[in-house]
């Protein structure tokens, strides 16, 4: 909901009294209200109506009290009680005010009061006039330190912010833009398996522009020969990358290592030694050997040691590859030793036959695992695509797309698939689940790439 918060005008006045009104608090003047200045009132505004009210008085030099607040009952629940209040402490510490007393007969907003602003009881008042709380004949009066509270509120909110970011699964707050990875074709897909395979550098270029343009900000590339066979060239690489950046140069692009068909790690490193504009500014690391049905991808500690001090040494950020929940020890132990710092980058994938499965179990316990100051994404393999893609999107995760993890649109398998249309299809998942996408300049800074 959208509101505003502004000073009391005398013409809000019978809007403020109908509020009132619907917590019987609405007797002025009376022996409790003597009257209604609006000089120390506030209003928030929602649908060209006056929804809810505050009030206070300057006692003397250093103390104040809060009058009355009140909010119609349709519009509680939106944090509109919170800034009313807010406001009204602002305005008296401003005007010199240390020692703040509110009167309240209800134990909901009693325990309200305490939680947010830490109030404390300090006794009791007959109540005077039939006011209130029907059933409640006195009022609970509690006293806060406004000077300290407004001296330690940032180091509150940081230590808040802290603590939810360490502990609660879902965040409380909204989620970041997400940041869409694709990954246009693999080393497994062939023409003859879908024409929509980017196999030519000319190819894999255009697809790129393609699902940037669609909304993807990282390109996960895999370069082909002359044959279309997968290559470890650190050349065909090269242009690859200055192609991407002469025509998206916000691109962040990321090259694999992969050990499926190239065993020798200093040629699954060639691309790591790139520099000047074909430069990549990611590399994938596999962190540990697994099974496909086209066969095994190989990644022994020391080959993974290896590429990742490369990619160190070079200023390449690592994309993590996480295909069973060990793996995560193996980065954890890379970090250790100081081999990966900062800002990680996690890619989980799951489904894969001999790895962990495609379930909103493994997705949970893996990403739980995750060390500190690391941000993921996740897709599944084959059929279990799209189904992990949502519920990355859902949990404030963010995805990998594309044909290299599935040639198909559709979980039956039956309707070939583009790289665009893949990643068209998240981001119109991702509005409607009201997930900004990431510009390019917002995926760099998450991932701390220049």
């Amino acid at each position: 909901m959208i509101y505003e918060i502004r000073k009391a005008k005398e013409e809000d006045k019978e809007a403020i009294l109908t509020i009132l009104k619907h917590w019987n608090m609405h007797h002025i003047p009376s022996p409790e209200v003597e009257k209604l200045d609006l000089s120390c009132f506030f209003v928030a505004m929602a649908l060209g109506k006056v929804i809810g009210a505050s009030g206070y008085k300057i006692l003397s030099k250093d103390r104040g009290k809060t009058t009355l607040l009140a909010i119609l009952p349709e519009f509680q629940g939106h944090s509109v009680g919170k800034q009313l209040q807010d406001v009204r402490l602002q305005a008296m510490y401003k005007a010199g005010v240390k020692k703040v007393t509110t009167n309240t007969d209800d134990l909901k907003t009693i325990s309200w009061y305490k939680k947010h602003y830490n109030y404390y009881t300090i006794g009791t008042l007959k109540k005077l006039c039939y006011f209130g709380l029907e059933n409640v004949d006195y009022w609970t009066t509690l006293e806060m330190d406004l000077d300290n509270f407004f001296k330690n509120i940032q180091a509150k909110e940081e230590k808040k912010q802290h603590y939810i970011a360490q502990h609660d699964p879902v965040p409380l707050r909204p989620y970041p833009s997400l940041i869409i990875n694709a990954c246009l074709t693999g080393m497994v897909p062939t023409k003859s398996s879908t024409p929509f395979v980017p196999i030519s550098t000319d190819e894999i270029i255009e697809d790129a522009i393609k699902v940037y343009d669609a909304g993807a900000r990282i390109v996960h590339i895999h370069a082909r020969d002359a044959n279309g066979i997968p290559t470890s060239d650190a050349c065909e690489y090269e242009k690859i990358i200055t192609g991407i950046r002469r025509e998206r140069p916000d691109m962040v692009c990321c090259a694999t290592t992969s050990g499926r068909n190239i065993i020798d790690v200093k040629q699954r490193a060639e691309v790591l030694h790139i520099t000047g504009k074909g430069k990549p500014d990611m590399a994938s690391l596999t962190l540990g050997s697994l099974n496909f049905l086209s066969g095994a991808s190989v990644n022994t500690i020391d080959t993974i040691e290896y590429l990742a001090m490369t990619m160190k040494e070079n200023h390449i950020k690592p994309e993590l590859e996480i295909f069973d929940y060990g793996m995560v020890n193996l980065a954890k132990y890379l970090e250790r030793h100081e081999i990966i710092s900062g800002r990680k980058y996690f890619n989980i994938l799951l489904g894969n036959l001999n790895t962990a499965p495609a379930t909103i179990q493994s997705l949970s316990m893996i990403t739980e695992s995750l060390p500190e100051n690391s941000l993921w994404a996740a897709t599944g393999i084959g059929q279990f695509q799209l189904p992990i893609n949502v519920m990355a999107i859902a949990s404030g995760g963010h995805v990998r797309i594309g044909i290299e993890d599935s040639i198909y649109y559709d979980h039956q398998e039956s309707i070939l698939t583009t790289n665009e249309n893949l990643v068209k299809r998240v981001v119109r998942i991702a509005q409607q689940l009201q997930r900004p996408v990431a510009t390019a300049q917002e995926t760099r800074a998450m991932l701390n790439i220049i």
